[in-house]
């Protein structure tokens, strides 16, 4: 779910918690008595200029291919390569003799990983899927985690039971076919340049909406908060952090400690305080500026932001318990914001 403001890891949590029933919680109250507010409009900031890279589309082939990519089985007899994963049975021998974790059957490997001693998974590539009594004969390094193999020569016989490898198809108009609709590599390329250009643009338009609410918000000064939304936000901040720390099973204190870095009660008060002002005047002034220019949501973008939610396996229960709003508190302030925001910037100095 979107959140507003994210003060730190558990205020992400809390979210924007509102006391009443009411969807405009500051509903009757006269904002301009609470709020000093500075030029919204017209506030600078920088166009918006994307460039797709050729290295990013690249970097988009090379994604669509490794998720095409298919593990095959080999066949008896075929050669094992770096990169394959085999399944094998070895013996190993020092002075002769067997010793301890040295051998073992049914071993599943990948040729090249160095899970093993130096020159024994390089000693297996060109081998065949089936052979038995491959003869390698190696050292163990001086630093070999067990003390008496270290630096001691070593002979392994290893037999490769069989093999996978994983293949990846080449890239070209028949690979592209399969991806969707499209006729060539040039026509799919295309289609990227566009899925990324489109991506980079709303990211850097959403970031460009940030930036110019943040310095709206720096130009708005506090004349006084309702006092009752305050108090409330900090008894439900309080509920909270009970609630979540039970849910994760460890103490209060413990959990104010970890999220908070606070260790008495007296020092989250003044931090809890702290937040709910700063989320008071954030709401105060989506509800200003939305009364002032008329910005106002549908009931069918309401519904539709709603069934968004739930799809998401939310419900009314779990919007509340998570967020200390209740459903149409939560719709209200999102819609509202994002508006807000989209108000802004298209009354912004752009340069």
């Amino acid at each position: 779910m979107k959140k507003i403001i994210c003060l730190s890891i558990i205020i992400s949590m809390l979210l924007l918690t509102a006391c009443g029933s009411d969807v405009n919680l500051y509903e009757g109250l006269d904002l301009s008595d609470y709020l000093k507010v500075g030029e919204y409009k017209g506030v600078k900031a920088e166009k918006v200029e994307v460039k797709v890279e050729k290295s990013e589309i690249g970097d988009a082939i090379v994604e669509a291919l490794k998720a095409a990519t298919k593990e095959v089985e080999l066949s008896k007899g075929d050669e094992v390569k770096t990169g394959d994963t085999v399944n094998i049975d070895y013996v190993g021998k020092v002075d002769g003799k067997k010793f301890e974790g040295g051998s073992a059957k049914g071993q599943e490997l990948s040729l090249g990983s160095g899970t093993y001693i130096d020159g024994f998974e390089e000693g297996l590539v060109g081998h065949k899927v089936g052979e038995k009594n491959i003869e390698l004969a190696l050292a163990f390094p001086p630093n070999y985690s067990a003390e008496e193999l270290q630096g001691k020569d070593v002979v392994f016989t290893v037999k490769i039971n069989s093999a996978t490898r994983d293949e990846q198809p080449e890239y070209n108009d028949a690979f592209v076919k399969t991806l969707g609709d499209y006729k060539n590599t040039e026509e799919y390329e295309k289609a990227v340049e566009e899925q990324i250009y489109k991506k980079k643009k709303e990211e850097a338009e959403q970031n460009q909406k940030t930036e110019i609410w943040s310095q709206v918000l720096a130009d708005t000064k506090v004349k006084q908060y309702p006092e009752d939304v305050v108090t409330h936000y900090i008894e439900s901040f309080d509920k909270q952090i009970d609630y979540y720390a039970d849910k994760q099973g460890i103490d209060r204190q413990d959990f104010i400690a970890k999220y908070y870095g606070v260790s008495t009660e007296k020092e989250l008060k003044k931090q809890l305080k702290d937040y709910a002002q700063t989320l008071v005047k954030q709401e105060m002034l989506i509800e200003y500026i939305a009364e002032k220019e008329g910005i106002s949501y549908t009931e069918e973008e309401a519904e539709k932001l709603q069934t968004d939610i739930e799809t998401q396996g939310y419900t009314d229960e779990t919007v509340e318990i998570e967020t200390g709003r209740t459903m149409e508190q939560y719709v209200h302030i999102e819609l509202l914001y994002e508006k807000v925001l989209n108000y802004l910037q298209n009354n912004a100095d752009l340069h």
